[in-house]
């Protein structure tokens, strides 16, 4: 006689969903209220007013992307916990496993329970909302075949990151620590190990280059990819549709992928393993290492800030030997307490554990020089000018972009300052300052950004010190950046809007007018002003600008101009200023601002006269004629 091999058990199945009714219970019973809340609204709502089907699509798109994932990610770790409990207690997984029920049919039940008991709040809430849709006559079918997906691969994909965690683990405790690593992990460590290389390599920005590894964070890249495209004209929604669905299904690919390998692994899963932090032998040293690793990442940081950087620490780069020490030394402890916890014992520090000692001891060595050391030629990368399409300088928020066919004079200039940079760096790392003004030092936040021919973007970010005697000294940064304002081409573009940028607006702050601060609101009034600043550094009374010099924090008569500039990447707009610091010979301007009624012969005449009793103090002639960008908020007075 065949004997008949069963898949599913319906009385375990059963006897999950009523011990644990009050799970998924409570949680149909509130999304039961958002139901209630739509239909109330409904009835308080004027017949045709909008168009609801429209609504209603988009209210549940809304959801689908942005209640659904991280909602889904939440719950399901408390209903696979629910359902593998017993694998944590030793007397339950031996009872349990001794029931005339295989692995394989226990497996796909207790799976199939913990889906059931995360869908079943989403079937009332859902079902509620259907038959409100049918009941007013919007119901759109689109809208809930795609909420439905969504809600199906979400399930599908953190139900199979749980289940295999609930695998890997024999405690309870541990399980939901498993679990968040798993959804987060790869993106953590690709920021903490940027972030210590960007402590180290000159000018990389590798923090604005994070997310190569969102994809191995499942909630980090759905939020990224995920998402709404919704376009309403003149009340009526055009476009309304998920982008991104196609990620959440590959993910839900992944999730029955590592539920197959969760039974392959409940298969020859120990039921002695109970109790045990990690359920197998074979990742013990990935527990043990890889507790070592995070701790040194984040914990060794930490000792390095406050036991050397904030004391010890010269200019703005760290020091690979004390953070070396400072890594190891964290590694350490993460080492010995993953050690306590596999061994259920204080007693970890022997001879046994000094080989682990040395793999942490040369995992530090490693990862130090991995960040460090500049492998790839990062920091010394300087494109060569055949290569370049345009290139853009911003120094303390200023914006100037130059093409290599429209100015290659000026790409050129810019090319031998990134190259001095490049020379110095040594210098440059080891430069400490206090960050109080002096008239001998000055601080530069310098942003170089290359268009290159073959479509790539590269992108250096220096906080440079410049100091009077290095801008007296031919071939350094300092000198090549003074002599690169001193281009009349440069100057001009001081004073006038980046091409292909947008101008939005012109302030004048003046200490002399009626009122300190003034707004050229008049667009035209804006282009009136630009028009005399430019024909004022054509005719030379605007001298070069000064790279020694701090001039807003003393001008009490100055100019904003703001524009925008199109990220075509993002599909945003970026805001950038200009401040202009006016001077008598600016007569051009002066006229104009005049003419327009912002200022008076009489506010002229008394700021002339206070720049010439303060030039007799010694205090003008570090600020007189210079025109500097800054970011932060300056007002008059």
């Amino acid at each position: 006689m065949l004997s008949k091999r069963s898949f599913f058990n319906k009385a375990l199945f059963g006897k999950h969903l009523s011990r644990f009714w009050p799970l998924w219970g409570i949680v149909s019973l509130v999304g039961a209220m958002f139901p209630l809340y739509v239909q109330l609204t409904l009835m308080q709502q004027t017949p045709g007013v909008v168009d609801m089907k429209s609504v209603f699509r988009e209210g549940l798109y809304q959801i689908a992307a942005g209640f659904v994932p991280a909602f889904t990610c939440v719950y399901a770790i408390f209903c696979v916990m629910a359902v593998w409990g017993y694998l944590y207690n030793a007397r339950s997984v031996g009872l349990m496993h001794t029931l005339p029920v295989d692995r394989t049919c226990l497996f796909v039940t207790n799976t199939l329970a913990a889906m059931a008991m995360q869908l079943i709040p989403y079937a009332i809430t859902g079902g509620l909302l259907c038959l409100i849709a049918l009941g007013w006559g919007f119901f759109d079918v689109i809208g809930v075949v795609n909420t439905i997906l969504t809600v199906l691969f979400c399930t599908l994909l953190f139900t199979g990151i749980a289940t295999l965690c609930a695998m890997l683990t024999g405690h309870a405790f541990v399980l939901p620590v498993f679990y968040l690593l798993a959804n987060i992990l790869a993106f953590t460590m690709e920021i903490l190990i940027t972030n210590l290389a960007h402590e180290f390599l000159l000018g990389v920005p590798m923090m604005e280059d994070i997310g190569r590894l969102t994809f191995l964070s499942p909630v980090v890249e759905i939020y990224k990819d995920f998402e709404i495209d919704i376009e309403w004209v003149d009340g009526v929604l055009v476009v309304c549709r998920l982008q991104g669905l196609w990620v959440v299904a590959l993910y839900a690919l992944a999730g029955l992928g590592l539920l197959a390998l969760g039974w392959f692994l409940y298969r020859r899963r120990h039921s002695e393993s109970a109790g045990d932090v990690v359920a197998f032998r074979w990742l013990r040293p990935v527990f043990r290492y890889g507790v070592a690793l995070l701790s040194g990442l984040t914990i060794g940081r930490l000792l390095y800030e406050l036991l050397w950087g904030e004391i010890f620490q010269k200019g703005d780069y760290a020091e690979v030997l004390p953070m070396a020490v400072c890594i190891f030394l964290a590694g350490l402890i993460g080492y010995y307490a993953a050690s306590m916890l596999l061994e259920k014992s204080r007693r970890v520090f022997g001879k046994k554990s000094l080989p682990g000692v040395g793999v942490v001891a040369a995992g530090t060595v490693a990862l130090c020089l991995l960040v460090s050391v500049d492998v790839f030629g990062l920091v010394r990368k300087v494109p060569a000018l055949d290569e370049i399409e345009t290139v853009t300088i911003s120094d303390d928020g200023d914006y100037s972009t130059w093409s290599a066919s429209e100015d290659p004079e000026q790409v050129k200039a810019l090319l031998d300052f990134h190259q001095a940079i490049v020379d110095d760096r040594d210098y440059i790392r080891s430069l400490a300052y206090d960050w109080a003004w002096s008239s001998d030092a000055c601080r530069h936040h310098v942003v170089l950004e290359y268009q290159l021919t073959d479509g790539t973007t590269l992108r250096r970010t220096y906080g440079l010190w410049l100091t009077r005697d290095r801008v007296e000294t031919a071939g350094t940064y300092d000198h090549l950046l003074a002599e690169f304002y001193k281009d009349p081409a440069v100057r001009l573009s001081d004073v006038t809007v980046p091409k292909g940028a947008r101008l939005e607006d012109i302030d004048i702050f003046c200490n002399y007018a009626d009122g300190s601060y003034i707004n050229a609101n008049e667009h035209s009034e804006d282009q009136q002003i630009c028009e005399a600043l430019q024909k004022d550094v054509i005719e030379g009374n605007i001298p070069a600008k000064s790279v020694l010099d701090y001039p807003y924090e003393s001008s009490r008569f100055y100019l904003r101009i703001w524009y925008q500039v199109y990220n075509e990447a993002y599909d945003v707009y970026h805001n950038y200023e200009k401040t202009v610091c006016m001077t008598p010979a600016m007569t051009n301007t002066l006229n104009v601002l005049m003419e327009l009624g912002y200022l008076t012969e009489k506010d002229v005449e008394s700021w002339s006269r206070d720049l010439a009793e303060r030039a007799a103090e010694d205090e003008a002639e570090m600020y007189e004629g210079v025109i500097y960008p800054e970011t932060s908020t300056v007002y008059a007075g």
